[in-house]
C-alpha cells in the first residue's frame, strides 16, 4: 500500500470503541519498549502508532491491547490493528486542534440538547488538559497538553448548518487552543516535569477557571454569534492571541 502523508488523517480508535469497521484491515502493529525507553507516554506511543500506520498505508487504528506504565516498563505499550476505510471521519470521537484543519458540520456528531441550551443553535464541546510524559531513569518526562474537540459532546439543529454559525463554533474551539498555549507556557515557566507534575494541577485549575470565564464572555457579548459586528471584533481578537502564543503551538 503507497505511504500515506503526514498531512493525511489518521484516526484512532480505543479499546472500549465498539463502533463496527467497514473496511479492509491490512495489518496489525505495536508501541512497546524495551523496559527503560523514552519517549513512549500513552501521548508519544499513539503518535508512534500513526506514524507506523502512514507507513503501511493505513487511515484508522483500533486499539486491541494497552498495559500502562508500571514497575517494570516507564512505557505505555499498546497494540493495535490497522485498517484502510473509505472515510475515517466517520469514526473520529475526537479532533486535536489544528491550524490546517477547521471544523465542518460532519464533525458535530451529538444530539442536540435544547433543554440545557434553549437558545443555541449549535454547542461545541471542547477542552484542555495535560498528561505525563515517560520517565526513565536517565531523564525527566515532560508534560503533554492537548486541546480536544469532542465529536459526540457536540451538536447542531438543522438551522444551524450555515457557514457564519459554524465561524462561531469555530471560535470557541480557537479561544480553547489560546488557553491550552498559555497553560503550556505556564507549565514551562513554573519548570513542571514528571518528579513535580502534583504542582501542575493548581497552575491548570487556575487557567481552566479563566477559560471559562473566556468562553461564557464570547457567547454573551456576541449573543450567540447574532451580533455579526462583536462577532467579527472577536474574531480579529482572537487570531492575534493565538499568534501571540505561537511558540507554544505545540508540545
Amino acid at each position: 500500500m503507497p505511504e500515506l502523508s503526514k498531512d493525511e488523517l489518521v484516526v484512532v480508535m480505543d479499546i472500549v470503541d465498539d463502533q463496527k469497521i467497514l473496511g479492509e484491515k491490512i495489518g496489525e502493529i505495536k508501541a512497546t519498549d524495551n523496559g527503560l525507553s523514552n519517549n513512549c507516554s500513552y501521548y508519544e506511543n499513539i503518535n508512534n502508532l500513526k506514524e507506523l500506520a502512514r507507513q503501511s498505508g493505513a487511515n484508522l487504528i483500533k486499539i486491541t491491547r494497552h498495559k500502562p506504565a508500571d514497575k517494570f516498563s516507564t512505557c505505555h505499550r499498546l497494540w493495535a490493528n490497522i485498517y484502510i476505510v473509505e472515510n475515517a471521519k466517520v469514526y473520529e470521537t475526537e479532533i486535536e486542534w489544528s491550524a490546517n484543519r477547521k471544523l465542518t458540520w460532519e464533525d458535530f456528531k451529538g444530539q442536540p440538547d435544547i433543554e440545557n441550551f434553549p437558545n443555541a443553535l449549535a454547542v461545541t464541546n471542547s477542552g484542555f488538559g495535560y498528561e505525563s510524559g515517560s520517565l526513565s531513569f536517565f531523564k525527566e518526562g515532560k508534560l503533554f497538553v492537548r486541546n480536544l474537540f469532542y465529536n459526540h459532546g457536540s451538536w447542531v439543529l438543522p438551522k444551524g448548518k450555515t457557514d457564519y454559525v459554524l465561524r462561531h463554533e469555530q471560535i470557541h474551539f480557537d479561544i480553547t487552543e489560546i488557553y491550552t498555549r498559555i497553560l503550556r507556557k505556564a507549565l514551562i515557566d513554573a519548570n513542571i516535569t514528571t518528579n513535580n507534575s502534583n504542582r501542575a494541577q493548581l497552575i491548570f485549575e487556575s487557567i481552566k477557571n479563566d477559560w471559562q470565564k473566556r468562553q461564557e464572555d464570547y457567547d454573551y457579548k456576541t449573543q450567540h454569534g447574532l451580533k455579526k459586528e462583536t462577532q467579527e471584533e472577536w474574531e480579529a481578537i482572537v487570531t492575534l492571541e493565538l499568534a501571540r502564543y505561537d511558540l507554544y503551538k505545540s508540545n
